[in-house]
């Protein structure tokens, strides 16, 4: 039976000490604590809302029990707040939850979820903590404790689930084709044609940007600007982000290598060497070792920022048509001084080909040569095929051939680029995106924002691009969550 007049109790208990301690001086006097503090919260096991599979293979929802003792409770002192830092899964259960709660010697009450009066607690007891619930310690001296304000935290996204966003922003340019985006210094740079055939480039801020009557800058990305003072020719799908700046060729015959400054919003564009170095191809930066990787002269050469040094024969050449070329370096876990650069792209607009994949492994010497990479479960040939990094993870994606529908998935590579395999859980694009890359003449670019620390804005973006300057922005939902720890 629940105690109503819990303050009454507490008064009995302190009335109770008085007449003890008046009958005889003989008699030792007990004197009792005024402690009222809880020392300990933990949760028992739970409801969680799950979906699995049924006979026929369908999705189909069920209910499942949840150990929650092992999820730690942080219990302010001074505050009186008690909170798991670490969110329950989504889907959670918190209307009927058992607790363990340990306190000093007295009573503990708290209030129900529509009562305005207390009640004893005990282990048993189910309550509700959809919204937060208040607890007191009665000490057996009449001290009633101030109340400590619990409040269960329970993930409203599922963490492993990537969430998009559509932002209708639109060029200065008008539409752009053959597009290759690239994120440097808080900005995406798209690099892209317009109708007339001329190139140009233009960038959007995506972090800390500011937005007035409001305290936390926002992730949304700001209009479009354009670039000024661009050389002729751009070949668009160079752009390559390097040593903090971005580089791409120029030129119609013979292409010249460019820097583009993004340190500041000047976005001042220089000659990179001398005029007499003509490249054919740049295919991508290492920043671990502080290597641009290009063709020139029909060899594969690397650059320091000083000096070219050339590597070896160029694998490049069997490349039919101008496509995108990215690339990813990774660091070899028995030897930091090892690193392993992969380049992907498109081979030919043939169904039944596979996307190429290319690796150059710089070693202790720094030196290497590109070769072209076997694949063990190869890439099926995606049109106007993306490479990104995200999550500790190679992801491809992009338009379809034959059966294969566009932006129908995300194929992920953990080996570097050696087997390539399906995602069918969590990791998903919406179905308008292949609509919308049709509609768009697919056309399109992407880049990632890399994971950020701070406060008020951690990165993790995926930044879709499309030919009118539209973007859709995505991120699996526990790389923005904020951390507790």
């Amino acid at each position: 039976m629940k105690i109503k007049f819990l303050p009454l109790i507490a008064v009995f208990f302190a009335a109770t000490s008085i007449m003890t301690s008046c009958l005889d001086n003989d008699v030792d006097q007990i004197t009792y604590t005024s402690e009222t503090s809880i020392t300990g919260f933990s949760l028992g096991t739970l409801h969680i809302d799950r979906v699995g599979k049924d006979k026929n293979g369908l999705d189909s929802p069920y209910v499942d029990t949840l150990d929650c003792s092992n999820y730690p409770f942080t219990i302010d002192q001074i505050n009186r707040t008690i909170t798991n830092k670490d969110s329950l899964p989504v889907g959670t259960h918190i209307d009927k939850v058992i607790t363990s709660i340990t306190y000093d010697a007295g009573m503990l009450g708290y209030t129900p979820k529509g009562s305005d009066h207390d009640t004893i607690w005990t282990s048993t007891d189910s309550i509700d903590f959809t919204d937060p619930v208040e607890f007191k310690v009665y000490a057996y001296s009449g001290v009633e404790g101030k109340p400590y304000k619990v409040t269960i935290n329970v993930h409203k996204q599922e963490p492993d689930t990537i969430s998009w966003k559509k932002f209708d922003n639109s060029f200065s340019a008008g539409s752009l084709s053959e597009q290759k985006a690239v994120y440097a210094n808080g900005k995406v740079y798209v690099f892209g044609k317009k109708n007339d055939e001329t190139t140009c480039i233009e960038y959007t801020k995506v972090i800390n940007v500011s937005v007035p009557g409001e305290e936390k800058p926002k992730d949304n990305p700001t209009s479009w600007t354009s670039v000024p003072n661009v050389p002729t020719n751009i070949d668009t799908y160079s752009a390559t982000a390097w040593a903090g700046n971005i580089y791409f060729l120029a030129g119609t015959n013979s292409k010249q290598l460019y820097k583009l400054d993004v340190t500041t919003d000047n976005n001042e564009i220089s000659l990179v060497g001398l005029n007499t170095d003509t490249f054919e191809k740049l295919i991508g930066g290492n920043d671990v070792k502080n290597e641009l990787y290009a063709v020139k002269e029909n060899k594969s050469c690397k650059f320091n920022g000083t000096t070219w040094e050339e590597t070896g024969a160029n694998p490049f050449s069997n490349l039919q048509g101008n496509y995108p070329i990215f690339t990813n370096t990774i660091q070899a876990s028995y030897n930091s001084k090892i690193t392993t650069t992969i380049a992907l792209c498109n081979s030919s607009k043939a169904a039944n080909d596979t996307v190429l994949v290319f690796s150059y492994m710089s070693n202790e010497a720094n030196k290497g040569e590109w070769v072209s990479r076997a694949q063990n479960l190869p890439l099926p040939n995606l049109e106007n095929v993306t490479m990104i990094y995200y999550d500790g993870k190679l992801y491809a994606f992009g338009g379809g051939y034959g059966e294969i529908k566009p932006f129908s998935q995300f194929y992920c590579s953990t080996d570097n680029g050696l087997c390539w395999r399906p995602v069918t859980e969590c990791m998903a694009f919406p179905a308008e995106f292949s609509e919308l890359y049709t509609a768009h003449n697919k056309n399109y670019s992407c880049a990632v924002t890399p994971k950020l620390e701070n406060e008020t804005y951690r990165g993790n973006f995926i930044w879709i691009v499309w030919e009118d300057g539209s973007i859709c922005r995505g991120r699996i939902n526990r790389l923005g969550f904020t951390p507790k720890w």
